[in-house]
């Protein structure tokens, strides 16, 4: 599991925008809302960390570092 920090998540429609365009690709998706900057965990790979950051960047929501 992957923690990852991100900038743009505001509430529960930002995540669940994040998980229902990215969870049939990487899996189950946790936001955490408690957290600033918001803390996004997902089971990667190393290889798809650069894919995972790259897809979150799209939707808007910028990675800022890997916890």
């Amino acid at each position: 599991m992957k923690t990852f920090e991100a900038n743009n998540i505001h509430c529960q429609n930002c995540a669940n925008t994040i998980k229902n365009a990215l969870e049939d690709d990487f899996g189950k998706i946790e936001v955490d809302l408690s957290k600033e900057p918001r803390q996004v965990r997902v089971d990667l790979k190393d290889s798809e960390v650069e894919k995972f950051k790259s897809e979150m960047a799209d939707l808007g929501f910028d990675v800022i570092k890997e916890l």
